[in-house]
């Protein structure tokens, strides 16, 4: 796919808050955890000084901690990208809402009329320290803005075998969206227009229930946020967590008959119509944003084979799903996706 945003450049915000939905590894912000002597929000920040589409980086969260971590590790916040660090509010919204509009110098009671409305950003999360330069290039130059509000990255599960626990090795096996295309993790790069999505309050109750089990509670969520109003929408919903539900007990049979009601262009045409937005799912072929800090265990099995596998990503500088694929996985028939 060629790129639909040229030389066009983005601010970043990279969410490193500590807010009550917030989670904790070790009763820790995982920014803050350490991998070979380095805190985890380091690496990041490392990364995204080096792409190109990047322009200023905007670090929201815990300012005094944020700037002794920056000064710790020698971080030039000038060059080769402007760093600010900007005190976190109350959740996650609010984190990203404000810091957008501080970015943008827009007022609150501004925003209906400001020419900022089709300004984009994109939104990193603070605890993935294997993301890549290329991934986020790649994620970025292939994003069609022009088309949409909100472009989501995803990544096939096939790019994240190489990452799963082996015979006398830790790793990292994930849930993933199955979807009637493939199976695919959510790769947490958004590249985002806030000033586009009308329904900007769900993303909040999203975050809230992200780590829930309990099935009542993933239906009074889907009642909360879709509402009577929009019951065709609860097709892809149900469909979506049976899928996960079935894919935990390994039931890959049951997840293929589920996955049916669960086409790509649907879900993107509900979630557009839910958040009163224009959605897409870009699939990207690089896994490093993909793997995040989710829990204890992850953190373990990160700080045993971090060497490792930052030298598979940086083994792997391509830039086509083709490519990748021949490079690492020869035998195998990947399925793509159309947007």
């Amino acid at each position: 796919m060629s790129s639909s945003n040229g030389h066009k450049k983005y601010d970043v915000i990279l969410v490193a808050g500590e807010g009550k939905s917030s989670y904790k590894v070790y009763h820790q912000n995982k920014a803050f955890l350490t991998l070979q002597g380095k805190c985890v929000i380091l690496y990041i920040v490392e990364a995204l000084q080096q792409v190109q589409s990047i322009r200023d980086i905007y670090i929201v969260g815990s300012k005094d901690k944020l700037d002794q971590v920056l000064h710790s590790g020698r971080v030039d916040r000038e060059y080769p990208k402007r760093i600010h660090v900007v005190e976190q509010k109350a959740n996650l919204y609010e984190n990203v809402w404000q810091t957008f509009l501080q970015s943008q110098q827009v007022e609150l009671k501004d925003v209906d009329t400001t020419p900022h409305r089709d300004k984009a950003v994109l939104i990193v999360p603070c605890d993935a320290p294997l993301i890549t330069p290329q991934e986020v290039e790649h994620f970025i130059s292939h994003a069609d803005m022009d088309r949409y509000d909100h472009v989501l990255g995803l990544v096939s599960r096939e790019k994240l075998r190489h990452f799963y626990p082996q015979a006398s090795k830790p790793g990292i096996k994930m849930a993933y969206l199955h979807i009637q295309e493939d199976s695919f993790r959510i790769n947490n790069l958004h590249l985002v227009k806030p000033l586009r999505i009308e329904n900007r309050e769900y993303i909040q109750k999203m975050y809230q229930y992200r780590y829930q089990r309990n099935f009542k509670n993933l239906v009074l969520f889907g009642l909360s946020v879709f509402g009577k109003d929009k019951a065709k929408h609860y097709k892809n919903y149900i469909g979506l967590q049976l899928c996960l539900f079935f894919g935990g007990l390994g039931l890959e049979f049951v997840v293929d008959y589920f996955r049916k009601l669960n086409p790509k262009k649907e879900l993107e045409e509900s979630i557009s119509t839910i958040m009163k937005t224009r959605f897409s799912a870009l699939e990207v072929p690089f896994p490093g944003a993909a793997l995040d800090i989710d829990n204890a265990k992850d953190y373990e099995a990160m700080k045993t084979r971090f060497e490792e596998w930052q030298e598979y990503l940086k083994a792997t500088p391509l830039t086509s799903i083709e490519e990748y694929s021949e490079a690492f996985s020869p035998s195998r028939k990947m399925v793509r996706t159309s947007h």
